[in-house]
């Protein structure tokens, strides 16, 4: 039987009364592959945008006008496109992660709220941006500052969160390793591949790493025992390679790390949630499975690499809210992608990962972490900053202003203004801080998506274009880079905002 290839697209006008059930869904044959390819990562207001047609009405006139199935006609309006402007489709999977799932050193960890090198490597090349020093206040795991250093331009960054600082330390030593030493360690990882489910076997469970478990997340369950155990008995595992080779342990650390979600009994679906039984039933793996192969993925990465590292990255502060804080930083270009006003609480969703890194050790680690993060989401609000909000913000933004009138007017949670608010100021005065670190002319590019909270549009964007210049900063340009839809099905946006600090 051919195989087929299916893409789901939603429409609000679909003549149906259940709002779940209004999707067309289009069967790309397998013939048509390579164009399922190009477009399956594309969101629906993306592919409405595509095809030129964004009702079902409209959809269904043209298909009895040309006396073609709908399945029929959305294809070939996608052909069309594609054949015209094939460049347009790369561009919007390289604003987010799908595009980096295949490429070595990106695919170790899914950071899903990254973009991938090729962006950046674009943005370099469109500002002509050929600077002595690449900032990335909110580095992740790394993307711009490897991207830069392939352009031979230094990059320093900061970064909160330990767990993506650990992953950034990793791809750093492997790559400022030469030829034959990166061979080595190839080898030595598939040897490790070959024999670690067997060799955990002989470890005891590390009784403190059980205790921190419970510390932080008391009854919670989120792994079946049985890999809970093996999880217990790969710490030791790991710790014993580090006597041996530091980078080997660390490297299968990482290869652990990215399988803790998939071993768990949690899914990633925008924030971590429990899986489903369904979902259990058919995405929960074993470590068995998928750690001896994730290594060898690594080892392939290791040896198949075709750089190495032109500078060493830097970081020069962990937290970007700090930057004030330093002296003598000279910095000709910020490139980066904040965190979303869109409520993700980015710590929690790396609790598993931040407590087998040993970084959560009680209860109250998960929320030292969180007050240090960006606010961006309702969690990350506590008494310090619903009592700290600068009034004097909103005079710097009338559209900030207006917002904010209006979600406490519209709020369903007295928390959400208060976040939004935050969540500029703390932008401002970032900005504001390292002005003094900025050399003439600096280019300021900026990733950020808009959002929707109890029916009020915050045009993040928009707002930060406003306190930035009020800050100084000279306005280039906003360009749309996707499109995208919120829980309600709101058409929200992904910007690149253009800056430049003279």
């Amino acid at each position: 039987m051919a195989k087929q290839y299916y893409k789901s697209l939603y429409f609000n006008d679909f003549p149906s009364d259940d709002c779940k059930d209004k999707t067309i869904t289009i069967a790309f044959s397998n013939v048509e592959e390579s164009d399922f390819e190009k477009i399956k990562d594309l969101s629906t207001a993306e592919v409405k945008d595509l095809i030129g047609v964004h009702s079902y009405q409209k959809l269904s006139q043209l298909a009895s006008k040309e006396d073609r199935s709908l399945n029929q006609l959305v294809k070939r309006l996608i052909k069309k496109r594609l054949a015209k402007n094939p460049e347009d489709i790369s561009l919007k999977k390289d604003v987010t992660f799908s595009s980096s799932k295949e490429i070595p050193f990106q695919r170790w960890y899914p950071y899903i709220e990254g973009y991938s090198p090729v962006f950046v490597r674009n943005l370099l090349e469109e500002y002509k941006i050929i600077s002595d020093s690449v900032y990335e206040p909110f580095a992740g795991t790394g993307t711009t500052m490897f991207a830069a250093d392939s352009k031979g331009i230094k990059s320093i960054y900061s970064e909160v969160n330990p767990l993506l600082q650990y992953i950034i330390d990793a791809k750093v030593h492997v790559l400022r390793l030469n030829n034959k030493k990166r061979f080595e360690l190839a080898k030595r990882l598939r040897i490790i591949s070959s024999k670690v489910i067997n060799e955990i076997e002989q470890f005891e469970i590390d009784l403190e790493l059980e205790k921190s478990y419970k510390n932080v997340f008391a009854k919670s369950k989120y792994f079946p025992q049985i890999t809970f155990e093996k999880l217990l008995k790969i710490r030791p595992f790991i710790d014993d390679l580090k006597n041996e080779n530091d980078i080997d342990s660390q490297l299968v650390s990482v290869a652990v790390l990215a399988c803790l979600l998939p071993i768990s009994l949690l899914k990633k679906a925008g924030d971590v949630r429990f899986k489903t039984e369904k979902e259990i039933q058919n995405e929960l793996k074993s470590l068995d499975e998928i750690l001896p192969k994730k290594i060898l993925e690594i080892a392939e990465d290791v040896e198949n690499i075709d750089y190495k590292l032109n500078t060493v990255p830097k970081l020069i502060v962990s937290n970007a809210k700090d930057i004030g804080h330093l002296s003598n930083i000279k910095i000709s270009s910020i490139i980066t992608s904040p965190p979303y006003l869109n409520g993700t609480n980015y710590f929690r969703n790396t609790k598993i990962e931040l407590w087998f890194l040993r970084h959560l050790t009680s209860d109250l680690d998960l929320r030292k972490f969180r007050d240090q993060v960006l606010t961006s989401g309702i969690n990350d609000v506590n008494k310090e900053n619903s009592l700290s909000s600068d009034i004097a913000l909103l005079n710097n933004s009338i559209l900030l202003n207006n917002t904010i009138k209006e979600l406490h007017l519209t709020a369903y949670d007295k928390r959400i203004p208060i976040m939004a608010q935050s969540y500029f100021q703390e932008m401002f005065l970032m900005f504001k801080d390292v002005r003094k670190h900025l050399l003439p002319n600096s280019m300021i590019l900026i990733d950020i998506g808009d959002s929707i909270f109890a029916g009020t549009h915050i045009k993040t964007d928009l707002i930060l274009i406003e306190l930035l210049e009020v800050l100084g900063y000279k306005f280039i340009e906003n360009k749309l880079l996707r499109k995208r839809r919120s829980r309600n099905m709101t058409i929200l946006s992904q910007t690149l905002i253009v800056m430049q600090w003279n």
